[in-house]
């Protein structure tokens, strides 16, 4: 399993195979608009940079266009530690934990 911190859209998948695919194809992509939005809204970068010193995420990437900033974590263990470390940092920050099905 998968387990991430985000702030919006669960995605659900149905097998591991696919969860896995999902996983990797995620990973080697990036986000043309993630450059833009962090020069503008520099608070984005401290959470980014924040998150992916937390509990070795897999990766920590910016979705859509700035909306959500989503970190993902093999263990649920990690994935709920690096929300305490968080919810310290970033008080006024909305934050989900999820898990990829």
């Amino acid at each position: 399993m998968v387990y991430k911190i985000h702030l919006s859209n669960n995605h659900c998948l149905h097998t591991p195979v696919q969860l896995e695919y999902f996983y990797k194809f995620l990973k080697n992509q990036s986000n043309a608009l993630e450059d833009v939005a962090i020069s503008k809204y520099p608070q984005l970068k401290k959470i980014k940079l924040f998150l992916e010193k937390t509990n070795n995420p897999e990766f920590v990437r910016m979705t859509g266009s700035g909306s959500t900033v989503i970190a993902y974590y093999k263990s649920v263990k990690d994935c709920n530690s690096a929300k305490v470390q968080f919810k310290r940092k970033f008080k006024n920050c909305w934050l989900n934990v999820s898990k990829t099905i």
